[in-house]
């Protein structure tokens, strides 16, 4: 499946299904792994129908990164069905599943967190959403191209959420995450076209055209030229050396193209890197 696209992966992934006995320890996570590989091919009601299964069979087998998925995934298809109230209940059953296995920070658990806190932000409870995605961004470092599909699939929930609340700097950047996840793991099907249609509507929003790279540690630093700390100050609250920091300040300028503070914190603000 990570390498060779999703339409090969569905016939082995039909397989496993049809082989596994409805008592096997394998059979949630068949079927779980069945309905994302639809998923990336456009075949939502077989989707459906696997993920409702797999959370039915996945208790009984104790396999709850089967049940944290398929119940984040049939949320995802209700919000996209416009049935908010559907998403709340299965992401309610995530929530629940979560806390009693002890799954926190596990990258089976990520989705499930970033599609709550896409709940709460449509139900106006931003200080629910906060800690959803507080605990979904931590998780999210778990999400590897080991397991692409749910990787970049957490990130695009993630970023439409932050969109949502205006931080497009943050959805940018896990843009970003999401470009170094296609790079190495291409074929992923529908996901791909998702993902470039959240990107064009970032660059619509906020006048980024990508052409800006950025890394993690830079844009970590960038908001703190808008304050008034020396970089030494900078450093110490980031937990850098002073070199650290003057190392990555002129790297921000050189791909912003300025030489100066000021003109850098403009610079980002322009193109959509801070808020102003």
């Amino acid at each position: 499946m990570c390498a060779a696209g999703p339409e090969l992966a569905l016939e082995d992934a039909a397989f496993a299904v049809a082989n596994e006995p409805s008592w096997g320890p394998w059979r949630a996570l068949a079927l779980q792994l069945y309905g994302s590989i639809c998923r990336l091919v456009g075949d939502d009601d077989s989707a459906r129908r696997a993920f409702v299964e797999a959370c039915a069979t996945a208790p009984k087998m104790g396999n709850t990164g089967a049940l944290l998925v398929s119940e984040a995934e049939l949320a995802i298809l209700a919000i996209e069905a416009g049935h908010w109230r559907a998403a709340e209940e299965h992401a309610d059953l995530a929530l629940e599943a979560i806390d009693a296995s002890h799954m926190e920070g596990y990258s089976t658990a990520a989705m499930a967190l970033a599609v709550a806190a896409r709940i709460a932000i449509h139900l106006g409870e931003s200080a629910r959403a906060e800690r959803y995605l507080a605990r979904a961004m931590r998780a999210r470092v778990q999400c590897t191209f080991v397991l692409p599909f749910v990787s970049l699939k957490v990130r695009l929930q993630l970023a439409r959420a932050f969109v949502e609340i205006g931080d497009h700097v943050t959805a940018m950047h896990l843009m970003r995450e999401m470009q170094e996840l296609l790079h190495r793991r291409p074929n992923l099907g529908l996901l791909r076209e998702e993902t470039e249609a959240l990107q064009r509507r970032i660059e619509r929003m906020s006048g980024w055209s990508g052409a800006i790279p950025l890394t993690p540690a830079e844009l970590r630093l960038l908001p703190y030229l808008q304050t008034h700390l020396t970089i030494g100050e900078i450093g110490a609250r980031l937990f850098i050396s002073r070199n650290t920091v003057s190392s990555e300040v002129g790297s921000i300028y050189r791909k912003l193209n300025v030489t100066a503070r000021s003109a850098a914190v403009e610079r980002a603000i322009a193109v959509g890197l801070l808020g102003e």
